[in-house]
């Protein structure tokens, strides 16, 4: 088996204790990368300096909060096994990284003004959320929070110079949010 080149992949976390009886542990992880937590098979963790996979146990992954979360590994099934690994930093691929940087992008919108075809001015754009890789924005309007998807299909223009968002809103929409 050839090792994994560690200039591949990014410390995202560490194992931090057992958790139960069963082999079950906690993870501390950096925000941003629950998503890609879920999707994934394995996990690497580094052990004297290599990194090791672990494959994460069909029990899946369980969120306590956005950065703290509990799993059991199918080989590690008691607190002794578990024990050795705590303090160990976990890893994932690089690629992870770059989608959490393109989400990260969608908040130098906040503060943009977002304007809807049929309604003209809303309002200026206050959050914004990815939820499994849709972006969704929140904008005040009327002093009241409107949740609009962000897609390619709802944008007419984006005039970066005077952070305008011209939107086309589904029909129904921004009424859904005013009764």
């Amino acid at each position: 088996m050839t090792p994994f080149d560690k200039n591949d992949f990014l410390p995202i976390g560490s194992i931090v204790k057992p958790h139960g009886l069963k082999g079950e542990i906690v993870l501390e992880i950096e925000e941003g990368y629950e998503d890609a937590l879920e999707d994934s098979e394995y996990l690497l963790v580094e052990v004297d300096g290599g990194l090791v996979p672990f494959f994460i146990s069909e029990e899946g992954i369980h969120f306590r909060t956005t950065t703290s979360l509990s799993l059991s590994f199918d080989d590690l099934d008691s607190v002794e096994k578990v024990r050795p690994y705590c303090g160990c930093k976990i890893y994932m691929h690089r690629d992870v990284d770059k989608e959490q940087k393109s989400s990260e992008e969608f908040n130098e919108l906040i503060g943009v003004t977002v304007f809807d075809e049929e309604r003209g001015k809303l309002g200026k754009i206050s959050r914004v959320d990815d939820f499994s890789g849709n972006v969704v924005l929140t904008v005040l309007y009327k002093s009241r929070e409107i949740l609009v998807p962000l897609s390619d299909e709802l944008i007419i223009r984006f005039d970066e110079e005077k952070k305008e968002l011209h939107l086309d809103c589904p029909e129904g929409l921004i009424q859904l949010y005013l009764e």
